[in-house]
């Protein structure tokens, strides 16, 4: 089967509304035609971003892009988390649903926000542990047969949570986003790195460069970051971004990190770097080693 996603990065907006640069339409409207004149497509939303300010916003910014613009652009968002906010009326505590009418009102109101006829790829954010999963399979299968959703995925399941719902459908799987990066590397062991390898479904990385803890933290991160930064002087790269970008490219598994940044300078350096760098082996060992403390057994 054809990867759903052939580009190699992703954007994410999740923080579009908290930078200057991309908080009003025109300017996240600029980075979405930089995604696109960078060869990145595939933008990554989800319904609980600002309670769907995010993709609102999204919507409103591609009504400034030209018409080959848009139909360039693909879209991932993600449903099923609640939690209190002013935008979820009704809603104590934080909770997970993946119920039929549930699924279908969801992706009605992000078509609606983000100003789409059809979701490209859309994921269940986290695994609901009262998931009847036959009822989420039909509710997907609806969903793609009505041509709301292009495509399906999950987000954050383990190996058996994805084998289950997989099995219920014959709808093929398109993608699992999980963390993973330099400072987040239990897929390696958990088996998710290796199901993916398996059923060639890509992973695609949220958070690649841990949040950003990379470059503030100065407690558990700091042997890490030294040796990033021992690296990167090594192959005269430009940050330690770079290399933990690098590191993840290595893989031996469909990985496609979710770059974050709003800053369109930072953004072009690191797509740039993702497509040149590759690690050694070695150098690439001795990262894990520095971000688990212990020798590679």
């Amino acid at each position: 089967m054809k990867p759903l996603i052939e580009n190699d990065l992703i954007w994410g907006a999740w923080r579009a509304r908290h930078i200057d640069t991309t908080r009003e339409p025109d300017g996240f409207a600029r980075l979405l035609a930089l995604c696109l004149e960078l060869e990145i497509d595939w933008i990554d939303h989800a319904d609980i971003y600002d309670d769907g300010a995010v993709e609102d916003l999204h919507g409103r910014a591609i009504q400034r892009l030209s018409a080959a613009q848009r139909q360039g652009l693909r879209v991932i968002t993600k449903c099923g988390v609640r939690f209190p906010s002013p935008g979820q009326p009704g809603v104590r505590t934080v909770h997970y649903r993946s119920d039929a009418a549930y699924l279908h009102q969801q992706a009605d109101a992000s078509l609606q926000r983000l100003g789409v006829d059809q979701i490209d790829l859309y994921l269940l954010h986290r695994p609901d542990y009262l998931m009847q999963a036959e009822e989420t399979a039909r509710a997907l299968e609806d969903l793609h047969t009505s041509g709301k959703i292009a495509a399906y995925g999950v987000s954050n399941f383990s190996i058996h949570q994805l084998e289950r719902l997989r099995a219920s459908t014959n709808l093929p799987m398109a993608a699992h986003q999980i963390e993973i990066s330099v400072g987040e590397t239990p897929a390696l062991d958990d088996g998710r790195l290796d199901q993916a390898a398996r059923l060639d479904i890509p992973l695609l990385a949220w958070s690649p460069l841990a949040g950003g803890r990379l470059f503030h933290d100065d407690g558990r991160f700091q042997p890490l970051r030294e040796r990033l930064e021992q690296v990167a002087r090594e192959m005269d790269a430009d940050g330690i971004d770079e290399i933990a970008l690098a590191w993840l490219k290595s893989l031996p598994a469909r990985i496609q990190p979710i770059l974050g940044t709003m800053q369109p300078d930072r953004l072009r350096r690191q797509i740039m770097a993702y497509r040149s760098l590759n690690l050694d082996r070695q150098d690439w060992y001795a990262i894990l080693e520095a971000e688990r403390g212990t020798p590679v057994p």
